[in-house]
């Protein structure tokens, strides 16, 4: 089986587009190189290759930098690490603990295989990656809200502290190119049929106060870490709170009609699958029912889904 073949891309002069479109990641270059997004275990080798293709020696790429530390967005960094030990990992403060808890290994092993599987499946790979002896996460560098990272030739990124999604997610804004790396903070989104996912499996209120404040950012590119390119940046954001809103409205409202939470979460999750059935279906319908609860704890507050 061949797996399909995937060209790195050129978004701005200093930052290019690498990964997969269901997994991508993003190379910043100034003096020193920042690849954004950890993808999977199985992406790890065609990074290493459009790195390659791209002429740019691994010795300048200095960081690894994490939006969150989901499963399906740290895969590659073991594979990175062990090829080139210099990389250096960034994250949030929450990130940081979550990475040294021996569960975040367990769940990573578990889903990256159920990922993979789906991929081979599909075409997308042509083999598992390959096992490793030690699968190390540990972030290196502990960013904070407003924190710069800066990359040398006038290439600067701030981190902002974007929870809401996971406890743990940032995303980063490099102003002077007019891009924003909002990871998963607006959820997942088919462009293909112009359909949101709300992915708010923390905390609603927290995910729709950083939508808020990623559409504040002046920028012209907003990139995400799933089916990655978006031009017109703040209609995005737009749709992003409008479909939250929706989905929220619609749940509560079949409950308080009187139906089974669980069933008003199934008929969710058979919805969701008709548009993303990379998990297992009992892990959508889980965070339906996840998300469900969170819905009704925000029940009553007011003002949730207003938009600047």
């Amino acid at each position: 089986m061949r797996e399909r073949s995937y060209q790195p891309g050129t978004l701005t002069p200093n930052f290019y587009l690498i990964g997969t479109p269901l997994y991508p990641a993003y190379l910043s270059l100034g003096e020193y190189g920042m690849i954004i997004e950890g993808g999977i275990s199985s992406t790890a080798n065609l990074l290493i290759n459009q790195i390659k293709e791209l002429n740019i020696p691994p010795e300048r790429i200095k960081y690894i930098a994490l939006t969150h530390t989901h499963p399906d967005h740290i895969g590659a960094i073991p594979h990175l690490k062990k090829l080139w030990p210099h990389l250096e990992v960034i994250g949030g403060s929450v990130a940081a603990k979550l990475l040294k808890r021996e569960e975040a290994v367990k769940e990573f092993l578990q889903v990256d295989s159920s990922i993979n599987e789906n991929l081979f499946i599909r075409g997308e790979i042509a083999e598992w990656p390959p096992e490793l002896e030690n699968y190390a996460f540990e972030v290196d560098r502990v960013v904070s809200e407003g924190e710069k990272i800066d990359l040398g030739s006038g290439i600067v990124w701030t981190a902002y502290e974007t929870p809401g999604h996971s406890s743990c997610h940032v995303s980063y804004h490099n102003q002077d190119e007019g891009v924003v790396v909002i990871g998963d903070a607006t959820g997942l989104y088919d462009p293909q049929r112009d359909i949101f996912w709300p992915n708010y499996f923390n905390s609603l209120e927290s995910y729709c106060n950083s939508i808020r404040k990623l559409a504040t950012l002046p920028a012209a590119t907003g990139v995400l870490s799933h089916n990655y390119l978006l031009g017109d940046f703040r209609h995005h954001f737009q749709k992003a709170m409008k479909a939250t809103e929706s989905y929220h409205s619609k749940m509560l409202e079949r409950v308080n009609k009187g139906e089974d939470p669980d069933k008003v979460a199934l008929d969710t999750a058979k919805w969701v699958y008709t548009f993303t059935n990379l998990q297992p279906f009992q892990v959508i319908y889980g965070l339906s029912k996840l998300m469900l609860k969170r819905s009704q704890s925000v029940a009553n507050v007011e003002g949730l889904f207003a938009f600047p």
